[in-house]
């Protein structure tokens, strides 16, 4: 890099403010006019290259200089040419073209600096860089806004030595005050679209994070407002819950729940430790959690609420306790049976062996008692059977397929529940208008049908028997069964005006071991 020619010049200062000797004439005054027209042109784009391109223009324009340079300074200090106007060559060659010690004075200063005559102030003539720069007038101005030094503006000129005066110092010194100005407007404006164009992008990102959720995620204040919530919300609560609406007004949840909602929010506010709960709402199972969220900018505190659908998770829990069960009752029902028929055979051959020693010794044996031994030898089988399908409960043997006639296995069960378990007593096949009344519709033209005798029977007690503890639970009520041809088979049913299923239990009468009657009922 060639020899700076101002580098000897140390007794170089700059121009103070009491020196200047503003000409009078109507030179301000015009000047001042353009000046108004650029410093209007340069805020017309506040796109930051824009304004020290029309800068270093209007800078040219209103000294009447011939080349203009624009330096700006970085955060760490150092600077570096920017703009540079009317050069033959390139900017990364303006170094070469211009004082580094008026820009580094100007700069180090913070005050305009004017040298209107080089040659005729300098005894440095002779020096080649003089010769090789052809600079005879040069003025620099700081680029400062707000008291934050941005750069500094440069202009010379090469042909003739007194084209500045203090006036064009004046004019340029303000001019390139109010460009500082209008760069640092810039600055901030690109900064705050910069800014909002982040916000934006964080916000679009957040959202589509919450919209993805396959949870439930509202956002409430101090007094349970809604803030916030996202579309698995509404899906999960109703299109209602929205910003601005209190959750207890959505109607989602009845004022049972959002009492034991409200009641949960405390205890977590209150005792800052987690809270899961969950409850059913249309038809699902959902979890729900609270989670502090930072107060909001006016110091209003707020709380997030998690919905989770368990719907599926209680499914499986429910499964699985069933087939706990099912285990569990298969190894109990297997040791039962076995105790069962270990006591039923002596049972079973001492009736069949009193029987052989009354007809050995010529006893004559009346109805009545000829009758309770073939029930205890029917109930026997029965026993037996049962016994044997105990083993069977979780994965029911093959029926035993034979022909049954069901006007007799209808007649013969009632008998059995009438006279033998007693479940039936009290129930008049004579009149309706009994307090409690058992009505038989059978058909006599019933052809036989292929079935298991013993799984229809245990199917008709069962009935039977729910009907009875409905109707006696009423207090007074009949049972009707009926039996009658159907579409090439036999329809049975049974009807009575007991209490009824109520609508809750409905759905889960063929669930295994699902029952209302507490510890005397097993839901088989």
């Amino acid at each position: 890099m060639p020899d700076d020619f101002f580098d000897d010049l140390n007794d170089l200062a700059p121009v103070n403010e009491s020196d200047y000797n503003i000409d009078s004439s109507g030179e301000v005054e015009s000047g001042l006019s353009k000046l108004a027209s650029l410093v209007e042109d340069i805020n017309h784009d506040l796109r930051p290259e824009t304004i020290l391109n029309r800068v270093i223009s209007a800078s040219i324009e209103l000294t009447g200089a011939e080349r203009g340079f624009l330096v700006l300074v970085s955060e760490n200090g150092e600077w570096k040419f920017s703009v540079a106007k009317n050069m033959e060559t390139d900017i990364d060659d303006a170094e070469s073209a211009v004082s580094r010690t008026i820009i580094r004075k100007v700069l180090e200063s913070r005050r305009p600096l004017l040298v209107n005559d080089v040659v005729g102030s300098s005894d440095l003539t002779k020096q080649q860089s003089i010769a090789r720069m052809q600079v005879r007038s040069v003025m620099g101005a700081p680029l400062i806004s707000k008291g934050k030094l941005l750069g500094a503006a440069y202009v010379d000129t090469s042909k003739l030595a007194g084209v500045f005066d203090q006036t064009s110092l004046v004019l340029f010194e303000t001019f390139v005050h109010l460009a500082a100005v209008a760069l640092e407007n810039a600055r901030l404006i690109k900064l705050e679209v910069e800014s909002k164009a982040k916000y934006k992008e964080l916000q679009e990102y957040l959202a589509t994070i919450l919209k993805s959720q396959p949870h439930g995620l509202l956002i409430l204040d101090e007094n349970c407002r809604i803030e916030y919530a996202n579309p698995q919300a509404k899906l999960f609560l109703g299109e209602i819950v929205k910003p601005g609406i209190k959750l207890c007004d959505a109607g989602c949840f009845d004022l049972v729940l959002m009492d034991e909602i409200k009641q949960a929010l405390k205890l977590f506010l209150e005792e800052k430790r987690e809270y899961r709960d969950q409850v059913k709402l249309g038809g699902r199972t959902l979890a729900y959690s609270f989670f502090n969220v930072q107060k909001d900018r006016e110091g209003r505190l707020q709380t997030g609420m998690v919905l989770e659908d368990i719907s599926a998770q209680k499914v499986l829990e429910r499964k699985l306790i069933e087939s706990e069960k099912r285990s569990t009752v298969n190894q109990l029902a297997g040791g039962i049976a076995h105790e069962i028929n270990n006591s039923l055979q002596p049972v079973k051959g001492r009736v069949e062996l009193l029987s052989m020693r009354l007809e050995r010794k010529g006893v004559e044996i009346d109805e009545g008692i000829n009758k309770d031994l073939t029930t205890i030898s029917a109930l026997t089988e029965r026993i037996e059977k049962i016994a044997k399908n105990l083993r069977h409960l979780t994965k029911p043997a093959a029926p035993n397929l034979e022909q049954v006639d069901l006007k007799r296995l209808i007649t013969s069960t009632v008998e059995l529940l009438d006279t033998t378990t007693g479940s039936l007593r009290g129930f008049s096949t004579d009149s309706q208008n009994s307090e409690f009344a058992l009505i038989l519709n059978i058909a006599d033209n019933l052809a036989p049908i292929t079935g298991d005798s013993h799984g229809l029977e245990s199917a008709f007690i069962n009935i039977i028997l729910n009907s009875v503890h409905a109707i006696r639970e009423k207090k007074t009520g009949h049972l009707r069964i009926s039996a009658f041809p159907s579409k090439g088979g036999i329809e049975v049913a049974f009807a009575d005006t007991g209490t009824g299923i109520h609508p809750e239990v409905l759905p889960h009468i063929f669930e295994p071991y699902y029952t209302t009657k507490g510890e005397t009922g097993t839901g088989l």
